[in-house]
């Protein structure tokens, strides 16, 4: 149970400093990181049965990762469907036609608030460059793959491993 919660730093990212009662009744002090709810897809173009991704730089892993699209909810009441189907048009260009849910899950629930959702997006049509958008400083570059490629690949995000694992086991995808 959470007895006390202290905002220790507040930039890009929210850090909170919690004083928690354990059920054995100890206090404890632990760290939050305080991050919107994501979405992310497994894009597949139907006509051509790629599999589009993004790369971009990381932070975390300090390089260059192949990953799903993926995005916040950063919008006021924003649905997470709502959310994946902006964040596919904004970082690879195409028009959702088809959304199946995946599975949703706490990226790190032993410090984060971060919940992500996660789809299967079926595209056809180019709407626009994708890349990202300018205003938050995404330079994304797309990439395309066909399944043999995809699932040789090694991804080093887990968002990323779900989506292909569960194509993997849904060969119609």
């Amino acid at each position: 149970m959470i007895l006390n919660r202290e905002l220790k730093y507040n930039g890009y990212l929210k850090i909170e400093e919690l004083k928690v009662a354990t059920p054995s009744g100890k206090e404890i002090k632990r760290e939050l990181l305080l991050k919107q709810n994501a979405v992310a897809a497994l894009v597949r173009n139907t006509v051509t049965g790629k599999y589009i991704f993004a790369r971009q730089w990381r932070p975390g892993p300090e390089a260059d990762i192949i990953e799903i699209p993926a995005g916040v909810l950063d919008k006021p009441g924003e649905r997470p469907e709502d959310a994946i189907t902006r964040e596919v048009e904004e970082e690879v260009g195409y028009k959702v036609d088809l959304l199946q849910f995946i599975a949703e899950g706490y990226v790190s629930p032993g410090g984060s608030t971060e919940m992500i959702s996660i789809y299967y997006a079926g595209v056809s049509q180019k709407i626009n460059k994708g890349g990202g958008v300018e205003n938050e400083d995404e330079e994304i570059e797309i990439v395309e793959l066909t399944r043999e490629e995809m699932l040789s690949t090694t991804f080093k995000d887990f968002k990323s491993i779900i989506a292909v694992q569960w194509a993997k086991y849904n060969r119609e995808i």
